[in-house]
């Protein structure tokens, strides 16, 4: 679902066509936070103008930021290292917005933006001062609670902030620097400096350490501490390496309220109740349970002090366990019956919780944590043992994307297949052996089938009216599953179509070819691309089942070239002024291969009046060695003989598609040529030629 939270149309001010046009690279906010409730003016920084922007997206709605510049504003990309030029935002954030890091996407006539991040907060914002805090003696005072918003912008550069505090007051701090930055195209410093590397430190009124932490959440830090007297306390904030780079925004959020983690149980089955307690600091050691429902999504938990910070409360259609301690051994093993899921805790170091299940040969289980993504400590590991103890399977980190060079995901998910009619045990531990109050974690247990993932490859796309773009796709085929996915794209602007798609049995990925109408308008959307198939359950009912696509950004990381792929939750379709490339074109709408055989064609580019820089062709998305994106069926490729580059003179090339003996046959797959213009060495604007039906014949 998309969320057009703002539309704004500035005065008559147009860019003119010019050549290397990219999408917008946004960098960071300053201040970096917005409380719920108010309204404030940020300032978002770009690698290119913002100038004629019309529409903000968030990845969840109710935000609304309006682009507040009336003049334009140019901003060139001096280096990738440069922090940009700063552009005025009005954002306003209702009351009963949930609090954490939203991403942010704008569009502006002329292209669509990459990713940045804001923070909605309960606590007022303070905005680092422009005096020199970088000692405790010249710290700048702050009230309690706060959300201080600073830049740690120089190498060496330490931040201090000023609060009074009494005996017994229980303080906690969190730093939001990695987690506001973590989508952010290029945040390269200097090698290998990339993100900030925030370490907070609280000195006592005589100057000496209270507490100090580095790298809880994720690379951000967060303390929490009993003051041990009355007087004034410093909060000090620096990179752990002392490198500094305006690119370093950061937000303290700094509070004597309770600071709730998660709740436990975890989550809720629908239309029932769970009573819950909370799980965090500052709250009674036998803090009273509240009874939850799944109306309450975003919970807080109310003491004398006042409420908490607010956390996710989890749901599903099936039966729950709840298991805070005990089941730590095989001997002790609780029975589950799946499908259900499961709020355990790791109460001490070194221990697992075991939970134990019937099964019979072939039988297809998946088990699934969830902790890590839900901002917990717990690092799961899962394993699986026979009756005797015997050691079957486990899981670790799971694999973010079949492609090469891509994250892994910290909650581990594994499959597995019973190998004969028994009873079983699924254990779950820390990977490092740690345990202890907060390590609760959530385990979805269900009955495995035939099914599939999906990957999705843009997560922008830019269309002048008239003009196409290419998107990729690719499924992760599971437990058997080979048959046909139809792909879509939800929400695609009015005037942009997309061609049918849908990946056959033998294949695995397919071409996203995105077309805008010659009378188009200039507009956006975000979209979620989805995949569809029917598949037969159990007891052999053929169901329809829907996934929707795990996408990935680019970042460009230090060291040059470096370059990595990493999971956010938006895409973006623009339909903007003209482009680079008026068309390409495809001299064939059809083309048919033998086994063996060979079909030759021609691509023609028509460039924008002015436009002379070279163009790169291609079937498959590269980037260097690594392909992410794909399209020909297998066995099907393009010739060495075909021409992939095309100077500034040039506007045809020839393509040549072979086909081997052992080609997957196939019938009227849409495929297109991808043309890209790079702005950058690694940023460049994507075109598709005119869409080819590719037919793959059988062996006779």
């Amino acid at each position: 679902m998309r969320h057009l939270l703002a539309i704004v149309f500035v005065a008559l001010f147009t860019d003119a066509a010019f050549a290397k046009i990219g999408f917008r690279q946004l960098l960071n906010f300053h201040p970096v936070a917005v409380q719920r409730g108010t309204q404030q003016t940020v300032n978002l920084r770009s690698n290119f103008t913002l100038d004629n922007t019309y529409a903000a997206f968030f990845d969840k709605p109710g935000i609304v930021m309006e682009f507040a510049e009336t003049a334009p504003i140019a901003a060139p990309r001096k280096s990738r290292t440069h922090v940009g030029t700063p552009f005025r935002f009005n954002v306003k954030v209702p009351h009963s917005q949930p609090t954490g890091v939203y991403e942010v996407r704008v569009a502006t006539q002329q292209a669509v933006s990459s990713i940045s991040h804001l923070l909605v907060t309960d606590f007022p914002v303070v905005t680092e001062s422009v005096d020199d805090n970088d000692k405790p003696s010249t710290a700048q005072s702050v009230p309690l609670p706060a959300a201080v918003c600073g830049v740690c912008d120089r190498d060496e550069d330490v931040d201090c902030f000023r609060f009074s505090g009494i005996s017994g007051q229980q303080i906690t701090a969190q730093v939001y620097a990695q987690r506001v930055t973590e989508c952010i195209h290029t945040m390269v410093v200097k090698h290998p400096v990339y993100h900030m590397n925030p370490i907070l430190t609280l000195l006592g009124p005589n100057g000496q350490v209270v507490a100090e932490n580095d790298n809880f959440y994720g690379g951000d830090s967060f303390l929490s501490c009993d003051l041990p007297e009355d007087g004034d306390y410093v909060i000090r904030i620096r990179d752990v390496r002392y490198a500094g780079s305006e690119k370093f925004s950061y937000c303290v959020e700094l509070s004597e309220r309770p600071f709730l983690k998660t709740m436990f149980p975890l989550a809720v089955q629908s239309g029932e109740s769970v009573d819950a307690r909370p799980v965090g600091f500052g709250f009674p050691e036998n803090p009273p349970p509240v009874k939850l429902t799944t109306d309450d999504r975003f919970v807080r938990y109310h003491t004398s002090e006042g409420p908490s910070n607010g956390v996710t409360l989890l749901s599903s259609p099936h039966p729950q366990y709840v298991f805070g301690s005990g089941s730590d051994t095989i001997d002790s093993a609780q029975t589950i019956i799946m499908p259900c899921g499961i709020s355990g805790r790791i109460a001490d170091s070194d221990t697992s919780q075991y939970f134990r299940f019937d099964a019979k040969t072939g039988d297809r289980f998946v088990f699934e944590i969830e902790a890590n993504r839900h901002g917990l400590p717990l690092d799961g590991l899962l394993e699986v043992f026979d009756s005797n103890g015997k050691f079957l399977a486990e899981a670790d980190d799971t694999a973010g994307s079949p492609y090469a060079g891509f994250w892994r995901e910290k909650d581990p998910k594994l499959r597995f297949t019973a190998p004969a009619d028994g009873k079983y045990y699924v254990a779950v531990r820390d990977s490092n052996g740690r345990g202890g109050e907060h390590f609760v974690y959530y385990l979805r247990a269900e009955s495995d089938r035939p099914d599939f993932d999906l990957y999705g490859e843009y997560y922008y796309a830019m269309l002048a009216p008239g003009t196409r773009m290419l998107w990729f796709a690719r499924i992760n085929r599971l437990n058997g599953f080979d048959g046909p996915v139809q792909i879509g794209i939800d929400g695609l602007p009015k005037g942009v179509e997309l061609t049918p798609a849908t990946i056959p049995t033998g294949m695995s990925h397919c071409a996203l070819i995105l077309s805008a109408a010659e009378d188009a308008k200039i507009s956006a959307n975000l979209v979620r691309v989805f995949g569809k198939a029917h598949i037969r359950n159990a007891a052999n009912e053929q169901n329809e089942i829907i996934r929707y696509g795990k996408v990935t950004c680019e970042l460009q990381q230090g060291g040059g070239s470096a370059q990595l792929r990493w999971p956010c939750k938006t895409q973006v379709v623009g339909i903007t002024q003209p482009l680079d490339l008026v068309r390409v074109d495809s001299s064939v709408d059809e083309i048919t291969l033998e086994p063996g055989g060979q079909a030759e064609f021609s691509v023609r580019i028509d460039r924008q009046e002015g436009n002379s820089d070279p163009v790169t062709l291609a079937m498959r998305h590269m980037y260097y060695t690594n392909s992410c994106g794909d399209q020909l069926p297998p066995g099907v490729t393009l010739s060495a003989d075909s021409k992939t580059q095309l100077k500034a003179n040039e506007t045809e090339a020839k393509f040549i598609l072979e086909a081997s003996a052992d080609a997957l046959p196939v019938s009227n797959l849409p495929i297109a040529v991808m043309a890209r213009l790079y702005v950058t060495y690694n940023i460049s604007t994507n075109y598709a030629s005119t869409p080819i039906s590719l037919t793959v014949r059988s062996k006779k």
